[in-house]
């Protein structure tokens, strides 16, 4: 849609868009997120507003597929919608080899931040806040269990980092292609 004579985003012009609004009258509420007028288009202010969370995009396309069935330069087309969701919100990514295996080793940082299945952000502290190991870091063992990984008996650190690998929290590779 972006190549489409219409313009670089989707907009409806006024008769497509008073035919949206009479059919879907829930298209002129906002929802807490900055539509650009007659469009699906959402924008952010960075560093002032949050990040689309997975409801704020559905809403988006929500709106959009409402306003297609409007759209006269679209008409007795076939639509696909592709999206690449950024699972995590920074580019940030934790290296494992620089941590330590046990308790009161080397911890590169305070906290690692994971998203669960509903990309709900989970942030885990790096080092004890009470006795017996208070302010020491809790090693990737420790880690490995708060992030509910099993860790076999008499694990070496190479395979701990293995198996830490291979959890979201530690990968680099973080887009996702989604179907809807």
């Amino acid at each position: 849609m972006v190549c489409h004579p219409s313009g670089p985003f989707f907009y409806s012009n006024e008769d497509e868009w008073q035919k949206a609004i009479t059919k879907f009258p829930d298209l002129l509420k906002n929802n807490d997120i900055n539509y650009i007028d007659r469009t699906s288009t959402a924008a952010i202010n960075v560093g002032a507003d949050a990040y689309f969370d997975n409801e704020t995009v559905l809403l988006q396309f929500q709106r959009l597929l409402k306003m297609l069935k409007f759209k006269a330069d679209y008409k007795d087309h076939d639509i696909d919608v592709l999206l690449d969701n950024a699972r995590k919100h920074t580019a940030c990514q934790y290296n494992l080899n620089d941590f330590r295996k046990n308790i009161d080793s080397r911890c590169p940082v305070d906290v690692i931040e994971d998203y669960d299945e509903n990309d709900i952000k989970k942030t885990i502290q790096s080092f004890f806040s009470s006795d017996p190991h208070e302010n020491k870091s809790k090693g990737l063992l420790e880690l490995a269990k708060e992030l509910n990984i099993t860790v076999p008996t008499k694990c070496s650190l190479s395979e701990l980092r293995k198996l830490l690998s291979e959890h979201p929290a530690f990968q680099t590779v973080n887009n996702r292609l989604l179907v809807l």
